[in-house]
């Protein structure tokens, strides 16, 4: 296949990661991927069309969304569509794509889609990574019915009108889309889960045998108001978890609430802050750490999937969540794949107590690791999101999805 992929941001293709394992795997099958991104001024000084590890890349100057205040992301994200569209039309008027391919965020994708559909004949393929504006509804960022939450719900709703196919993270996912998104027809909803290239494990037995007497937890990744931040700084500041010195706590990652916690940790005796690590030298401290840590906040009423979870499973480590009640990652990590702990990220008993739990059991850690690393073999290796994309995102118009049994 031909596909045209439109992104937020650069997917990085030399990094590991979920978008740019997935290219990777459609190339190495042979599809041939082009891909237009919305770029910032750190990515590039005007538009322009590269080649980077045999992919043709455009970077579709857009503006920063990313580390800036929330007006000036706002209007740098309502540029994104036109500005692709623009680009798209610019730099391949004369291509042939079979398909289309795009994830949310952000959901203002709708017209740029349509243009490709229309001068292509091409298929629409929508990974829905993100419910939004209902998580933005959730914490607080727009007031429900607003003027924002009205303007964002059409264009959510344009998007998957147009698209053929929605990927869906999670059963729970599917089944929040179909209950409060009707109109949207049902055969277009697949089960889609977040996949990752999974590569060999590597341990060092030396290392596992010289450990240290304190069991670290590590949090790698975005550090935004989606992660509850103020209630992992509350309770790891506690005196129940400032008393546990079997316990360390480390964050790497960056976000709009980086500055607010590595202040929070400046002198913590229990958890410290690292800046940005390249990601050779993050893989290396996850191989050194005890437990991996995924956070969302208590308010969500989306099922949310973060993707951070596959990071630890790759590397055999136990996962400690705290997240709102709605999401189904609380059955991914204590029945699917028993790989974890969960409570609730209002609970800080529930937290402690789970802490304790995994410190003082290094069997159950080591347990609950080599079940998510064989999970992860198993049910998320990129090759499962290559063949969704080959079977539902061909080029056959006349296809129907009905009849599925994953629908």
């Amino acid at each position: 296949m031909e596909i045209l992929y439109l992104t937020l941001s650069d997917p990085q293709l030399q990094k590991p990661g979920i978008y740019a394992d997935l290219v990777n795997g459609l190339t190495e099958r042979g599809h041939h991927v082009t891909i237009a991104f919305a770029a910032g001024p750190a990515d590039t000084e005007k538009t322009v069309l590269v080649t980077e590890c045999g992919v043709r890349i455009v970077k579709v100057l857009v503006g920063e969304l990313f580390r800036v205040n929330f007006i000036k992301k706002g209007i740098n994200t309502l540029k994104i569509e036109p500005y692709l569209k623009r680009a798209v039309r610019k730099y391949f008027p004369k291509e042939q794509f079979d398909l289309v391919l795009y994830a949310t965020p952000p959901v203002t994708f709708a017209n740029v889609v349509k243009y490709c559909k229309s001068t292509y004949g091409c298929r629409a393929f929508l990974m829905l990574k993100d419910i939004f504006p209902q998580n933005a509804v959730d914490i607080g960022l727009f007031s429900e019915n607003g003027l924002l939450h009205r303007f964002f719900q059409k264009k959510e709703r344009e998007l998957y009108k147009v698209s053929d196919v929605i990927g869906c993270m999670s059963p729970g996912n599917m089944e929040y889309i179909r209950k409060h998104n009707p109109e949207t027809e049902a055969k277009k909803l697949i089960l889609f889960p977040n996949t990752v290239k999974v590569t060999p494990l590597l341990k060092d037995g030396q290392d596992i045998k010289a450990r240290k007497d304190t069991v670290s937890f590590v949090f790698g990744g975005n550090l935004g108001k989606p992660q509850a931040v103020d209630f992992l700084i509350r309770v790891i500041n506690s005196k129940r978890l400032r008393a546990c010195r079997a316990a360390k706590f480390l964050f790497v990652g960056n976000g709009s609430e980086r500055d607010k916690v590595k202040a929070a940790f400046a002198n913590s005796p229990n958890a410290e802050f690292i800046d940005f690590m390249p990601p050779a030298e993050y893989r290396e401290l996850m191989r050194r750490c005890d437990v991996g840590m995924i956070s969302l906040d208590a308010r969500f009423t989306i099922p949310n999937y973060p993707s951070r979870a596959l990071s630890y499973m790759a590397e055999a480590k136990p996962i400690l969540a705290c997240t709102d009640r709605n999401t189904d990652i609380r059955e991914l990590l204590t029945e699917e794949a028993d790989c974890g702990l969960w409570c609730a990220s209002d609970d800080e008993e529930a937290f402690c107590e789970n802490v304790e739990r995994l410190c003082r059991d290094e069997g159950l850690r080591e347990q609950l690791g080599n079940n998510g690393r064989r999970y992860l073999e198993e049910h998320f290796d990129v090759s499962r999101s290559v063949g969704l994309i080959e079977q539902y995102g061909c080029h056959n118009k006349k296809e129907t999805m009905e009849g599925r049994d994953d629908v």
